[in-house]
């Protein structure tokens, strides 16, 4: 895993792979969405919002090509008329770490074809 912020994040998020999901969740023994990557980016001392709206909002964009280990990806196809339904924490330009939805668990997936990705702090 890389060092800084966003490596951190990284770890912290994969320590819950299994844990289960559950709406509103903030961690430690379950998650929502993002409550997993508030909870993760918590422990690398960063706060977030505390959800996918707010979320989306903070840090810096960050070019598809350009994706690290931490970076906020949020999937274009989860997006409504209020913005984006779901958040996904890098591991690295081709994986993610996320909570995804009710009946499921933490887990690792492939990065999703489209996105809107986030950093919240320089990693």
């Amino acid at each position: 895993m890389p060092p800084g912020r966003g490596g951190q994040a990284v770890q912290a998020a994969l320590s819950k792979l299994g844990r289960p999901y559950v709406w509103g969740a903030k961690g430690p023994s379950a998650f929502d969405c993002s409550g997993l990557t508030g909870w993760a980016w918590r422990q690398a001392g960063v706060q977030l919002g505390p959800d996918t709206y707010t979320q989306v909002n903070q840090g810096v964009a960050v070019p598809p090509g350009e994706v690290r280990a931490g970076d906020l990806i949020f999937p274009k196809a989860s997006y409504d008329g209020r913005g984006p339904g779901h958040v996904m924490l890098a591991i690295s330009s081709t994986q993610v770490v996320h909570a995804p939805q009710t009946g499921d668990v933490v887990r690792i997936a492939p990065m999703p074809p489209g996105f809107i990705a986030r950093r919240p702090v320089a990693t």
